[in-house]
């Protein structure tokens, strides 16, 4: 779990700076570049919140 801790933070990291930069910065203008950043950032969470619990589930005893 310590990988996708340090993973999450890292994505997190990233997308928080381009979030800022897009949202925040008055020189920019909101645009497709923000939706593709909303769809990427779903995307992603999306994918490691499934290798999470796909490794949560692995870990549980099989019952009948």
């Amino acid at each position: 779990m310590d990988f996708f801790r340090s993973h999450l933070k890292q994505v997190v990291s990233i997308h928080r700076a381009m979030f800022e930069k897009l949202l925040f910065d008055d020189d920019t203008d909101v645009g497709p570049e923000l939706a593709e950043l909303f769809e990427d950032a779903g995307n992603t969470y999306l994918q490691i919140a499934a290798r999470i619990s796909d490794r949560c589930q692995s870990r549980q005893p099989a019952q009948d």
